[in-house]
């Protein structure tokens, strides 16, 4: 890759892609976005981000399979039918 002679055009290229994207929409917007969706989790009045982290903490076991793990567990669900080779 050092050696590649295009190597400075596409490291230019690059630094006028980055500037374009910094000011379309700067570094500094991403991360106050970034940081008021963590206080609404922290501060909030949704209680989740709390019960998730106190059962990772404590590492007590999940109280349920997920869905989309447990699908045989739906009404009138059918193990698929085996394909013939």
């Amino acid at each position: 890759l050092a050696d590649d002679p295009g190597l400075a055009a596409r490291i230019a290229d690059k630094a006028r892609r980055r500037a374009a994207d910094e000011a379309a929409k700067p570094l500094a917007a991403y991360r106050a976005a970034e940081l008021d969706m963590m206080r609404r989790n922290f501060y909030g009045f949704d209680p989740s981000y709390h019960v998730a982290r106190y059962h990772f903490v404590l590492k007590s076991p999940q109280s349920w399979t997920p869905r989309h793990l447990a699908r045989h567990r739906e009404l009138g669900w059918r193990a698929p039918a085996a394909s013939a080779a």
